[in-house]
């Protein structure tokens, strides 16, 4: 089975790292894969999809008429040049061309709804037109992420999809051992003795990492040996270090960037936090949880999703001092972590398991 995604810039997100750390586990169950880069610049996590197996292909989708037909025309007979069966797409602006393509072709179509997507008062019921025309008249089949995906896309579009959960890399996301974290403290330029918070994902406003770095002063003042790991890149990264330096932070917070190897800095944690708007579902939340590091949310859509059954995290209101007083509390609360932390770490091995939402992903394309 020949199976193409189509995804924007192939970066160091959720879906890329997810679909790379699962390649293996298709391959076996009998998929060939490729992959379209649509964005005008070519990701750089593009070439961790070549080392996973996958072939890739970068064909920008651009701005007007013409430069969109071009991409279609193209994705027409690369279709039929490596004769695909199954085209997954990710990208919302194309799912309903896409899906009349693979009726013709006689294709299988899925498409996946990453995130709470709000649409315009005025664009409402395009948007639940295009779905109902994809999935009834074109039999794409509507693939969700999340409890929160799935439920947004139910209440405000009437859409009906095929839930199936996210997953991390099981095979690598684990607890360590305390020699491992003062090891990798050593490693990384982190006191044995220091707190360590930390944050993963894309720099933008969404995230809001400023969040973290606005309460930093009054944390340090309270907890004089903390140090925030700050991974990510993004469009507001040069915003978050500029406003580290006007508060006079610097010495607290380090900067690494992107990193492939996430487990070891959620390793040299004591706590995980999540200040986001909203999420579909955090994968850094997931592989916190199965690091089985405390882990301090908004209680927003996507992140929420974490005490549907039980109390996995700590849910706080969206604002900077309910974040900052939840960290102090939970500090010192050693056996509020310890409920959590258990709590967190059977909830993704048995929610969010790579082998088993992979295989419910490949009986979508049966």
């Amino acid at each position: 089975m020949k199976v193409l995604h189509i995804l924007d810039e192939l970066k160091f997100s959720g879906a890329e790292i997810m679909y790379v750390a699962a390649a293996e586990e298709f391959k076996q169950l009998g998929c060939k894969l490729y992959v379209v880069n649509t964005a005008v610049q070519f990701g750089e996590f593009a070439p961790e999809f070549e080392k996973a197996g996958y072939t890739v292909l970068h064909l920008p989708y651009k701005k007007g008429i013409l430069n969109k037909l071009r991409f279609y025309k193209t994705i027409w007979k690369f279709i039929d040049s490596e004769n695909i069966d199954v085209v997954h797409n990710h990208h919302l602006a194309m799912y309903a061309v896409l899906s009349a393509f693979t009726k013709i072709k006689k294709l299988k179509s899925v498409f996946t709804f990453h995130n709470v997507y709000p649409s315009k008062w005025y664009t409402h019921i395009y948007h639940i037109w295009k779905r109902r025309i994809s999935r009834s008249l074109f039999d794409c089949k509507m693939h969700t992420i999340s409890d929160s995906v799935y439920w947004h896309e139910k209440k405000f579009y009437n859409n009906e999809s095929f839930l199936i959960n996210n997953w991390y890399d099981s095979a690598h996301f684990s607890s360590g051992s305390l020699l491992e974290k003062i090891a990798i403290r050593e490693e990384i330029g982190v006191p044995k003795d220091a707190f360590v918070i930390i944050s993963i994902g894309g720099c933008s406003h969404i995230k809001q990492h400023h969040d973290i770095i606005a309460i930093l002063p009054k944390l340090i003042a309270t907890i004089p040996e903390i140090i925030y790991l700050h991974l990510g890149e993004g469009n507001t990264l040069c915003e978050e270090m500029n406003l580290a330096k006007e508060l006079n932070i610097d010495g607290h917070i380090k900067f690494i960037g992107n990193k492939r190897n996430v487990r070891k800095y959620l390793v040299a944690s004591d706590l995980y936090l999540m200040p986001s708007k909203f999420e579909g579902i955090s994968l850094t939340t997931i592989e916190a949880l199965a690091c089985k590091i405390p882990s301090i949310l908004y209680d927003v859509p996507g992140l929420r999703d974490f005490n549907i059954e039980n109390e996995c995290s700590i849910l706080v209101k969206d604002e900077p001092n309910e974040l900052m007083n939840a960290i102090l509390i939970l500090k010192n609360d050693i056996e509020k972590q310890d409920l959590i932390k258990s709590n967190g770490e059977e909830l993704v091995k048995r929610k969010y398991y790579l082998q088993n939402n992979v295989k419910q992903i490949f009986d979508l394309y049966s």
